[in-house]
C-alpha cells in the first residue's frame, strides 16, 4: 500500500535485542487541508488524504454552516486549474457566501481544544440553540455492541498498514458495517463519516450506531448529537464533559467495549 494517498515511507533504524539495522517504515500521511468559502480561507485542518469532501461536508454540518442535502452539493473539490501546485489535493471549496458562512459559524475557532472546560460549557449552550436532543427508538443487544470493536478494526486497512490513526464506523442495529472512514484525527474521522452520512441521505442517523476508536471527547459526542447518532460507543474512556452531554442529549454512552465488557455512562435502556 506505498502508493496508498494516506500513506508513506521512511528510512528507520529497527532496535531489537541483539541488533540493530537500517529498514523502511510505512506511516500515515499527516497533511492540512484548507477550507475555502468561493476563495476566502475559512479554516485549515491537518487531516489524512482521503474522503476530503466529506471531512468538510461532516465539519461544516457538525458546525451548522451546511443544514441540509441540498447544501452539502456545495462542497466539493476546488478546480485545480484554479491553485497554485502545491494546493492542489489539499483545498475544499464551499460555494455559499461568505457572509451567511461568518453568520452560522462566527466562532469557528472557539471550540478547537478538547482541554478548554470555558469553552466546553459555552459550546454546550450554543448547541442547544440549533440541536435537539436525540430521539429514537433504536435498541441494541449488548453483544453487537461486544463486537463493534473488532468489526471497525478489520475494516481499517491504513491502520492495518501503519498502526498511527484513528476510525469512525457507523453500524446498523444488527451490527453490519454501513461505512468506517479512517483520519489521523479522531474528530476527522467522525466528520468524514457524517460527511458520507449527509451525502447518502442518512441523517439523522437516528437508526445507526456510532463507533470510534481511540477516547470519547466531548467533540465526539457534540458530532454524534448533531448527526443524530443515539448509541455511541468507544474502546477507551469518556470524559466528564462527553458524559454531561450525552445525559442531556440522550446520547447512549458505551466505553471501554473491550471483549464481552462494556460500560453504559448513559441512557442505558437502548442496550438489551
Amino acid at each position: 500500500m506505498a502508493d496508498h494517498p494516506a500513506i508513506t515511507e521512511r528510512d528507520i533504524e529497527r532496535v531489537e535485542p541483539g541488533q540493530r539495522r537500517r529498514d523502511r517504515d510505512q506511516l500515515v500521511v499527516e497533511a492540512p487541508i484548507e477550507l475555502r468559502a468561493r476563495g476566502e480561507a475559512l479554516v485549515v485542518v491537518m487531516r489524512t488524504p482521503g474522503n476530503d469532501v466529506e471531512l468538510a461536508r461532516g465539519l461544516l454540518y457538525a458546525e451548522g454552516v451546511i443544514r441540509d442535502t441540498s447544501e452539502a452539493k456545495a462542497v466539493r473539490e476546488a478546480d485545480s486549474d484554479s491553485l497554485r501546485p502545491t494546493e492542489v489535493g489539499n483545498v475544499v471549496e464551499v460555494d455559499l457566501p461568505i457572509e451567511r458562512v461568518r453568520e452560522r459559524w462566527p466562532s469557528r475557532a472557539l471550540y478547537s481544544s478538547s482541554s478548554c472546560g470555558v469553552c466546553g460549557k459555552t459550546a454546550i449552550t450554543e448547541l442547544e440553540t440549533r440541536a435537539d436532543p436525540v430521539r429514537s427508538d433504536l435498541t441494541v443487544q449488548r453483544d453487537v455492541v461486544c463486537a463493534l470493536p473488532s468489526r471497525l478494526r478489520a475494516a481499517q486497512a491504513v491502520f492495518s498498514a501503519t498502526g498511527g490513526l484513528h476510525a469512525a464506523g457507523a453500524f446498523s442495529q444488527d451490527g453490519s458495517p454501513l461505512a468506517v472512514r479512517e483520519d489521523v484525527g479522531r474528530h476527522n474521522a467522525v466528520d468524514k463519516l457524517v460527511g458520507w452520512a449527509l451525502a447518502a441521505g442518512r441523517l439523522p442517523a437516528t437508526d445507526t450506531i456510532l463507533c470510534v476508536s481511540g477516547r470519547l471527547s466531548f467533540e465526539i459526542v457534540q458530532k454524534a448529537v448533531v448527526a443524530g447518532f443515539p448509541v455511541v460507543a468507544a474502546v477507551s474512556a469518556p470524559s466528564s464533559m462527553a458524559v454531561d452531554l450525552a445525559e442531556r442529549f440522550r446520547v447512549t454512552l458505551c466505553g471501554f467495549v473491550r471483549g464481552a465488557r462494556l460500560n453504559i455512562y448513559s441512557h442505558s435502556t437502548r442496550i438489551s
